[in-house]
């Protein structure tokens, strides 16, 4: 059977975008680590899963009714932290929203509709915005790293969607956004 690589995410709006990028960039010139730059830049709320083509259009239904009864939110970044000995990222200040959306999207992936087999992240999800992964090397990461832990970024922005992310063969595209409940005062 068939399958498609896909991924939830939250993209952050063009301004906060070429900010992160910037920094992705600079990683990628003083250090080295340049796969981060073929990725969009983002906040995962679900990691990459394969579907069949002929199944992805009901989660696609199930996701859309899902979102549409979640309300937007504000979500901040600032400064930098590490894991792995391997990724470098920007931290999501915590955020209940934020936390209780990725639960219920795994819910209904995981538990409600099996869309998806593996398990979940849920126990260990922690937000993020990657700035290098993958090709960072254990001394590229301690270089990165060492300027890195005592540098501030912070950035603010209203999430009023989600995108559903998928592999064509070489780039990550945008194949749908999910608008949020928006509330009005």
């Amino acid at each position: 059977m068939n399958t498609d690589l896909y991924f939830l995410a939250i993209l952050p709006p063009d301004d906060v975008c070429d900010r992160v990028r910037a920094v992705q960039q600079e990683i990628a010139e003083r250090f080295g680590p340049k796969r981060i730059l073929k990725i969009p830049v983002h906040i995962t709320l679900e990691p990459p899963f394969r579907l069949p083509a002929e199944t992805a259009q009901h989660m696609v239904d199930h996701l859309r009714t899902l979102f549409a009864t979640r309300p937007g939110f504000t979500l901040e970044l600032r400064n930098f932290g590490s894991f792995r000995h391997s990724v470098v990222f920007i931290e999501v200040a915590p955020n209940l929203e934020l936390l209780e959306l990725h639960s219920k999207t795994s819910a209904l992936l995981r538990e409600e509709h099996a869309y998806i087999k593996e398990k979940s992240w849920r126990e260990g999800y922690t937000p993020h915005m990657t700035v290098a992964n993958r090709d960072v090397t254990p001394q590229a990461h301690r270089a990165i790293w060492a300027e890195f832990n005592t540098r501030k970024f912070h950035a603010r922005f209203e999430v009023n969607s989600v995108a559903l992310l998928k592999h064509d063969g070489n780039v990550w595209q945008t194949q749908r956004q999910f608008e949020l409940m928006q509330i009005k005062i």
